[in-house]
């Protein structure tokens, strides 16, 4: 027998024995295994390689490596930190370029592209006005692979489906919450454990509770609702046990949100799917609580640390409150185009006055810890303007899909997608890291997936009814 070569690009005609195929592997498999057992770094190469070259055959497949590389926080070096999250987005944008020279652009508009296009274009003049530094030199380059891989998941989001994508983030989070939880209750809840994922898995299972409580309002069938419940409770766990305070915050004002749109949905349409699973996940808290209450010592340490909330308590806040006076400093002092992009490790170069703050010296080097603060003084009034533009359109895109939603299985993905872009915009004016590290990943994929949803308004049935 022979197999058709049917994925790869440029050889989608060729028909290869099956005994050569088999052949070929062998072939292959012993210097493999030779490498791993003696050089393992280049047998990982080695290894990797030809699954990379499919990949780049195969847009979704590697949308979907992506989601799951972002919870393995591994360095493949000291000097430079490169995760598997960037080699996942490297495979994508390889494989997007390769798809637009073989099947041409997605036939659907990316409505998001022009915004996020107008934002890297900002950045690029305020970094060539103030001259290229090492810090702007690479943080630039970060955005140019960020805006590619947002490119290449609208280009493919159709193909990859957004509910598959989104199901799949919450089990490469739930896998990592029962390894962060593991960590967190054999220390004896005296650490912020964050599993493989790295310090950035408190964003990361903010989201994903976002999207499994959202699903959970909205699914009738009981056992896929006790999943999303399970999910749920393992991924707020997860987020307990990162004490990551921000996170925190921005998952309780979001759900709030997204449970007045669903009540609103659903009172509109006359579905009471998610008033009846409120009513049953309030009876569950009921029982769930007081045996958390038993268990208080092992949490004692996370509200001690969300005790210390308010700007004259110790701790990160005050030190934020440091950064963020400083960076509003930048903007004033250079207003139109701020400091440069990516340049705020170094601000004592164009203020130096900062210096005098005796609590500045304790975070000099650092971001701002803001991405809205981090665009005022980087990017200046332009960038801001540019930024909040571009979420602002993602929000209203993501919004206009939902309303026109009629079906009961689009409405748990078009939620999510909505308040996952409300999460990105809010938590950007008091924390957030949507621009770097692996979080930055995520801002791209939801918002390429918004983007290749687009907006396509209802059908006007006869009587004014929409379909």
């Amino acid at each position: 027998m022979s197999t058709r070569i049917s994925h790869i690009p440029f050889f989608d005609r060729m028909l290869i024995p099956d005994w050569a195929l088999f052949a070929a592997a062998t072939v292959y498999a012993l210097p493999a295994a030779a490498l791993l057992i003696w050089k393992p770094i280049l047998g990982i190469v080695f290894v990797a390689a030809p699954i990379c070259f499919l990949l780049m055959s195969h847009g979704p497949s590697a949308v979907r490596i992506l989601v799951a590389a972002t919870f393995l926080f591994m360095p493949f070096s000291k000097t430079i930190a490169i995760l598997p999250a960037d080699m996942a987005a490297f495979v994508l944008i390889a494989a997007y370029v390769i798809d637009l020279l073989t099947h041409g652009p997605a036939p659907q508009g990316n409505r998001l592209a022009r915004p996020f296009l107008i934002y890297v274009a900002v950045m690029l003049v305020s970094v060539a006005v103030n001259g290229f530094t090492d810090l702007s030199a690479r943080f630039f380059l970060r955005q140019v692979v960020l805006l590619a891989t947002f490119l290449a998941v609208a280009h493919f989001g159709r193909r990859v489906s957004a509910r598959n994508v989104l199901i799949l983030f919450v089990l490469a989070a739930c896998a990592n919450s029962f390894v962060s939880v593991t960590q967190f209750l054999m220390a004896g809840g005296g650490i912020r454990a964050f599993g493989l994922a790295g310090q950035g898995f408190g964003d990361h299972a903010m989201l994903a509770l976002i999207i499994a409580v959202i699903f959970f309002w909205w699914t009738p069938d009981i056992r896929a609702r006790l999943l999303w419940g399970a999910a749920s409770l393992l991924t707020l766990g997860a987020l307990a046990a990162t004490q990551t305070r921000a996170s925190v915050i921005t998952a309780g004002w979001c759900l709030a949100v997204a449970l007045i749109l669903a009540l609103r949905l659903g009172r509109k349409y006359r579905c009471r799917t998610p008033l009846k699973n409120l009513v049953g996940a309030a009876a569950l808290g009921l029982i769930i609580v007081p045996l958390l209450i038993v268990y208080t010592p092992v949490f004692e340490g996370v509200a001690e640390r969300f005790s210390r909330l308010g700007w004259h308590a110790a701790g990160t806040v005050i030190l934020r409150k440091s950064l963020w006076s400083a960076a509003l400093s930048a903007f004033w002092s250079y207003p139109i185009l701020g400091i440069g992009a990516g340049n705020f490790a170094q601000v004592l170069q164009w203020l130096p006055g900062v210096k005098f703050d005796p609590v500045f010296s304790l975070v000099s080097g650092m971001s701002t810890h803001a991405v809205m603060m981090s665009a005022l003084a980087e990017t200046g009034i332009l960038g801001f303007v540019s930024l909040c533009y571009f979420f602002g359109r993602a929000v209203l895109l993501a919004y206009r899909h939902m309303m026109a939603s009629q079906s009961i299985s689009e409405w748990p993905v078009t939620e999510s997608l909505l308040i996952i872009a409300l999460a990105v915009f809010g938590s950007s004016f008091y924390a957030g890291s949507w621009f770097w590290g692996s979080n930055s990943y995520h801002m791209a994929i939801v918002f390429g997936l918004i983007a290749s949803h687009g907006y396509q308004p209802p059908v006007l049935l006869a009587g004014g009814r929409s379909f």
